[in-house]
């Protein structure tokens, strides 16, 4: 009787589920998520680097196809020490088999491309011996300030600041959702040194895994209204050129914010906008150029010398990209300018952004003038 009722059961989940009559929260729940895991596919510079006591800058953050210190070869699967918190469905991986030396340090890479589909969370799992720092496109991963202090086979006290990860029995998870971006190439780089004066249990085993949400319902077109009725002729009237833009339209003048032309923090008021002098992106990229720096440094000291103020960052597109794609670029943009000022010291519950892609344009056309006008980054105040 067991058995009957089980096959029952069965054959009753299988119709359901072919028949489509799953709960509404299963059918929302997107893509499969993308797992990536340290195993010999990484890629693994092919000299010792040195780790230091401090991060390093993105300067020194290897991009997605620059060679890696020493050149560019390929992680094999490492031995590790037996009480070591492996994170599982990860191979371990170090230059060599084992370790080489004491202070042996290595620099490990992983890209991913992400499509179009919203991402819902990215968090990251990493144990390793003995220290390490992860970098996500060339930023690194919040640590809030933790520090790691780690004693060598002489007894000598090593003292390694921001560190994402050490000691080998312990793993540590990061929420690392803000420091990926959709529609690019994302690059992954994890320093690790060896502090093993034996040699015999130096390893890198991380994991990520990368959530992600439904696509948005296209829009439905509205429905066609119907014809007005004619009216009466009247006496022809002056039309006023239309406003540029919403914020023409609601009175709201822009300034331009750069370096050393800090507006007046008494004539802002809520809904004031602020266009940013100086901030430029290579064509179809999110990163800003370093020219765009000096007016980004302003705008972080601007913000910390006025406390109550905060402010949404807003990216816009000239008019020749899709809408899909102007989208996606103008929320990436805002989104790298929203980062650098939290980098840079302002907390983060005072900068929101958006990207408004093309649907804001100051001009209606297409050419080179009316794209330098169009493309452009924006500062709305929301509070002061």
């Amino acid at each position: 009787m067991t058995s009957l009722r089980f096959t029952a059961y069965a054959l009753a989940a299988v119709f359901f589920t072919s028949a489509g009559l799953v709960p509404a929260n299963s059918q929302q729940a997107g893509k499969p998520p993308i797992t990536i895991v340290t195993d010999p596919s990484w890629d693994v510079s092919g000299s010792k680097t040195q780790f230091g006591e401090w991060p390093l800058s993105a300067e020194q953050v290897a991009s997605a196809t620059s060679p890696l210190y020493g050149g560019t070869y390929k992680a094999v699967a490492a031995e590790h020490n037996e009480r070591s918190k492996i994170v599982p469905g990860s191979v371990p991986v170090w230059r060599n088999r084992r370790a080489d030396s004491e202070g042996e340090a290595y620099q490990f890479r992983k890209t991913v491309r992400l499509g179009p589909d919203p991402i819902r969370k990215i968090t990251l799992e990493i144990n390793c011996d003995d220290v390490a720092r992860v970098y996500i496109n060339k930023r690194l991963v919040s640590v809030e300030k933790r520090d790691g202090k780690l004693k060598d086979g002489y007894d000598d006290w090593f003292l390694f600041r921001s560190v994402s990860g050490f000691m080998y029995d312990r793993i540590y998870t990061y929420d690392v959702t803000d420091y990926f971006f959709t529609n690019v190439t994302n690059t992954i780089l994890i320093e690790a040194v060896s502090l093993a004066f034996d040699g015999s249990h130096a390893y890198l085993s991380a994991k990520i895994a990368i959530e992600l949400a439904p696509m948005p319902e296209p829009a439905r077109p509205a429905k066609e209204a119907a014809p007005a009725k004619p009216k009466p002729a009247s006496k022809p009237k002056v039309k006023a050129d239309k406003p540029a833009s919403a914020e023409a339209a609601a009175g709201k003048e822009n300034t331009v914010f750069e370096a050393g032309r800090d507006p007046e923090i008494e004539k802002l008021r809520v809904g004031s906008i602020l266009e940013l002098g100086h901030v430029y992106f290579r064509a179809d990229d999110y990163r800003p150029d370093t020219a765009s720096f000096r007016t980004l440094d302003a705008l972080a000291a601007f913000m910390k010398r006025h406390t109550n103020l905060k402010i949404e960052i807003g990216g816009h597109t000239n008019l020749r990209p899709g809408d899909r794609f102007a989208t996606e670029l103008s929320t990436n943009r805002a989104r790298s300018v929203m980062r650098y000022l939290t980098d840079n010291g302002v907390a983060a519950d005072r900068v929101t952004y958006k990207g408004y892609g093309k649907s804001r344009p100051r001009v209606g056309a297409v050419s080179k003038e009316a794209d330098r006008m169009n493309q452009r980054v924006e500062v709305k105040v929301l509070e002061k």
